[in-house]
């Protein structure tokens, strides 16, 4: 059986993984767009529930993550003044960087072929030549895009604007941290990642950005401004960017709310943010898009290429996974409300209008 992943992210390249080693004979190939070494973002968190997830599935994967990352078990949650810690949960966060170089060593050890530096512009210039096109291609997708009428996607902008940076503050929790400024509220959500790193995501309403004047600040400005907001959490250290972009309003992401309606069409599946997102403040998007890739991985198990079985795995996969989803409302695409539900808690609790 002929296998191509469009999208070298995580979901592509654990399902390439997974196809591999329960199906040596199979010919599995990953194409990528970026550069190997190439990421965005800064770290990933995956709760221990999912690692025991990762263990059944492949081991070896499993504890090359488990080497790497960086596990805590408390939330700490700082709202006017006032600190509350909820224990007892137990994450683990890793750079996004080391997790998809573990992931890519793992994928070519089993003999996946990775393409890198390729930029997939139309699906169907691989569904004639591979029996399986798995579309990992990300909230961009070019395949949801082409075969939006079938797929038939959701796809919400919220308003509030985000900033994803890093800083070498070494927090021992999931931060969440409210803060009221002349503007308005300014919201913080952070976590390590590994020994030096946390990841450090700022996010407000964006009549509060503009009020602020970061629609006209450069960079270096906005993350000053960052700094200057939750200098209390960084106590003394800076915060980084690893974005491409030098103007504000290019690094201020609106974070986009995506389901679509079907997932699969002929001998292509959607997985990842290609067929749903979920929003940061819940820390699931990498999380679901590997579990999608397990999910695909359980029907293809054992299965020969023969065509009517084929299709038959991909709408099972496809119909599964997406019910499961719908199923668990407060764990994904619910969780995409949260941070502007929790916006509006806070301007109704507070006395200063934002």
């Amino acid at each position: 059986m002929k296998i191509v992943c469009l999208g070298g992210g995580p979901a592509g390249l654990y399902f390439s993984i997974l196809a591999k080693k329960a199906n040596p004979d199979w010919n599995v190939t990953v194409i990528e767009r970026n550069r190997a070494d190439a990421t965005f973002g800064w770290g990933v968190v995956f709760s221990d529930k999912t690692m025991d997830g990762f263990r059944e599935a492949d081991p070896e994967t499993h504890c090359a993550i488990t080497r790497a990352f960086r596990h805590w078990d408390d939330i700490d949650v700082f709202f006017k003044g006032a600190k509350t810690t909820s224990g007892g949960h137990g994450f683990c966060g890793i750079a996004r960087i080391k997790l998809l170089q573990i992931l890519q060593q793992r994928a070519a050890g089993l003999g996946v072929n990775l393409i890198f530096e390729t930029e997939v512009k139309d699906p169907d210039d691989y569904t004639s030549h591979y029996d399986l096109v798995v579309a990992s291609d990300g909230v961009s997708s070019p395949t949801r895009r082409k075969y939006e009428d079938v797929f038939r996607p959701n796809v919400q902008v919220r308003t509030n604007r985000f900033i994803w940076l890093g800083t070498r503050k070494k927090l021992d929790a999931f931060t969440f941290d409210f803060r009221e400024t002349e503007w308005g509220w300014f919201n913080l959500h952070a976590y390590r990642f590994d020994e030096d790193w946390s990841t450090f995501i700022v996010e407000t309403p964006e009549k509060n950005w503009l009020r602020a004047g970061l629609d006209r600040m450069d960079l270096s400005a906005s993350i000053a401004l960052c700094e200057s907001i939750f200098a209390e959490r960084l106590d003394g250290n800076r915060l980084v960017s690893n974005a491409r972009h030098s103007s504000s309003s290019a690094v201020w992401l609106k974070f986009k709310r995506i389901l679509c309606e079907k997932w699969h069409h002929n001998n292509i599946v959607l997985i990842g943010d290609a067929a749903h997102t979920a929003h940061f403040a819940i820390g699931s998007g990498t999380k679901l898009a590997m579990e999608d890739a397990m999910a695909l991985a359980r029907v293809f198990r054992r299965m020969k290429a023969i065509p009517a079985n084929r299709c038959s795995a991909i709408r099972r996969s496809a119909s599964s996974r997406r019910s499961n989803c719908k199923t668990q409302p407060a764990i994904a695409w619910s969780g995409s409300k949260t941070s502007s539900a929790t916006f509006i808690s806070i301007r109704r609790s507070s006395p200063i209008a934002s």
